[in-house]
């Protein structure tokens, strides 16, 4: 199965994520608020900093896992996103797993999921049930290659949490107001149709960020 083709806008090839990084925390040590807003912990788990923005829509961000040893992976519900976008591994253990809806698939609950606020808010609404099935892994290593996927490919992330995990990540712009995200029978859906993320504190941005740095070194 081919993965699909990188758009103009999401190719990170030529992007110069250490200086991304070093651009970040100069603002941050200079007391700046940063261009992409304030960073905040995604419900995902993962913290979200966005680095850049543009005038079409299309964002470039930083994601980091912490580490945590006594944590099982975080292996996310499977979902699509309203965009498409391609990622760069730059540090931890981290793969992913692309399914398609089928009907004769395993059975999950599908809600829509509308992000607010930057994505510190989201809008979840139960839609009906619908199977899937497991169609390839995509395995990964850290600064080799991109993971490229299309705003319609449902995937699942896996990420080892023995160690600090980071991607960054050029979305494109927003094709759908609404994405995907699948629950399984058996877990509770979530309370009041609402999720909240949490904003992070300037120092823990700044740690994470030096984290991330020391990763690409």
């Amino acid at each position: 199965m081919a993965g699909p083709q990188l758009l103009p806008r999401t190719d990170l090839e030529h992007v110069d994520a250490g200086g991304v990084i070093d651009r970040l925390l100069a603002d941050l040590r200079g007391g700046r608020r940063l261009a992409g807003g304030v960073p905040y912990r995604h419900v995902n788990g993962f913290t979200k900093i966005v680095a850049a923005r543009y005038d079409d829509g299309s964002r470039l961000t930083l994601h980091y896992w912490p580490a945590s040893r006594t944590a099982a992976q975080h292996v996310s519900r499977p979902h699509d996103h309203r965009f498409p976008f391609s990622s760069i591994l730059l540090g931890g253990r981290q793969y992913f797993v692309e399914l398609d809806e089928d009907p004769a698939g395993e059975p999950w609950q599908r809600f829509t999921y509308r992000p607010y606020l930057g994505g510190t808010l989201a809008h979840i609404a139960a839609c009906g049930w619908i199977g899937l099935t497991q169609v390839r892994t995509v395995e990964r290593a850290p600064l080799h290659g991109q993971y490229v996927t299309t705003s319609a490919i449902v995937h699942r992330a896996v990420t080892d949490r023995r160690e600090a995990c980071a991607t960054l990540v050029m979305r494109g712009p927003r094709e759908k107001v609404r994405s995907q995200v699948y629950y399984r029978p058996d877990e509770p859906p979530p309370r009041g149709g609402v999720q909240l993320g949490r904003r992070l504190a300037r120092a823990e941005v700044t740690r994470q960020l030096q984290d991330i740095a020391a990763m690409i070194s």
